[in-house]
């Protein structure tokens, strides 16, 4: 594919996103073996009810440290340390993708078109968050309040109009819609609703529960293959205890509003409804004439939202899908999910060009933003009223 052919999608659709962990690295891990080892858990019906606890609690604790932790500001490492860099790359590189879109969306020639962008996540960190609130950008999470915002998903049908002071023209402001699917470390049970805890205040909770569990002697397991673990268990000097003082770390885990990482995912609790609706959502999107999806660091391993967008693509012709792929040998695993689909394009490095050209070598989040900035300079800019 040419960026020019891109480019054409772009201009003439309306914009939607999936946004997976991928995008977050190097500084957030990705789930590496911890979903398999859940889903293995969930299922084994030989393993009694103390084993299965302390191996959950020590899965879900390195779920913590590697994806929830690193994002409290009191746990960001400081620049010029490896980790530290790394965290100030990333945020880089959203502020990035929130600027070239913003830009995109003012230079696009179809005034009739929305310009709002849904970014559809399965991402729980506060990336997307703090890059908008850097960059400033008209931006929604779906929280309605100020003092004590609650989820609220009629907030994604609001658009931003803008009048000219001088002329009276109104126009549209660039708005991003973020849709958490999985949910974020910023959402609270807070009775019947969900609330934000733009702080992290639960994630101090959790990291202090952890801390005292330690100190009291509970003995967590390294994260390893299940019957590792199990065999690690026998080894515990005392299960009783450690049963014991896990129990305030997962009562504050449990606390957070997300969708953990195992396969039974969507068996949550009363709370569901909210999750189901953001899914209800992209299905929606997916089903609008001309609606274009772009897919970055997802891998589609999550096999509710690959039926989805499946399914959307079958029903759906004026749907075109764009993934970009990491590198050239991640192709023909997504081509294998996407068989016989026409309108579903997946873009290796090396099969996007300009001028002849490979953009990039890889389709990081840096090499993804080298595309944009290379289609926001191929659209022309045009006058607008802001």
């Amino acid at each position: 594919m040419k960026i020019d052919t891109l480019k054409d999608y772009i201009q003439s659709a309306n914009i939607n996103f999936l946004i997976g962990s991928g995008l977050s690295r190097p500084y957030l891990s990705t789930l590496g073996n911890i979903e398999n080892v859940l889903a293995a858990l969930n299922i084994n019906t030989t393993i009694d009810e103390q084993k299965k606890n302390i191996i959950a609690a020590s899965v879900y604790k390195k779920y913590f440290e590697e994806v929830m932790q690193p994002n409290h500001s009191n746990n960001i490492p400081p620049t010029g340390t490896k980790e530290g860099d790394y965290y100030e790359y990333v945020l880089s590189q959203y502020k990035t993708f929130l600027q070239l879109w913003a830009l995109i969306l003012h230079r696009r020639s179809n005034s009739l078109l929305s310009r709002q962008i849904n970014l559809y996540s399965t991402n729980i960190d506060v990336f997307m968050e703090r890059a908008a609130e850097e960059t400033k950008v008209e931006f929604n999470d779906g929280f309605r309040g100020s003092l004590n915002p609650v989820l609220d998903e009629t907030m994604f049908q609001k658009r931003v109009l803008k009048n000219s002071v001088h002329f009276q023209n109104t126009t549209e402001v660039p708005t991003f819609n973020l849709l958490k699917i999985h949910g974020g470390i910023n959402w609270i049970e807070n009775g019947d609703s969900i609330k934000n805890d733009p702080t992290l205040s639960q994630i101090a909770k959790i990291q202090a529960s952890i801390e005292t569990a330690h100190k009291s002697g509970a003995e967590f397991l390294e994260l390893n293959d299940l019957d590792a673990m199990i065999q690690d268990y026998d080894f515990l000097d005392n299960p009783d205890k450690t049963e014991d003082l896990i129990k305030p770390f997962m009562e504050e885990y449990n606390r957070m509003v997300m969708v953990n990482p195992n396969k039974g995912k969507f068996s949550l609790t009363v709370l569901d409804a909210h999750f189901y609706e953001m899914i209800r959502m992209l299905s929606n999107s997916l089903e609008k004439e001309n609606s274009l999806l772009i897919v970055m660091g997802f891998s589609f391993a999550d096999e509710h939202i690959l039926n989805i967008v499946c399914r959307a693509a079958r029903r759906n012709p004026t749907l075109q899908i764009i993934i970009f792929a990491f590198e050239d040998n991640c192709v023909e695993e997504y081509e294998h999910k996407f068989k016989g689909l026409p309108n579903v394009s997946i873009l290796g490095p090396s099969n996007l060009l300009h001028e002849d050209k490979k953009v990039t070598s890889k389709f990081s989040f840096e090499g993804i933003n080298t595309v944009f900035s290379l289609i926001s300079k191929l659209i022309p800019n045009r006058n607008y009223y802001g």
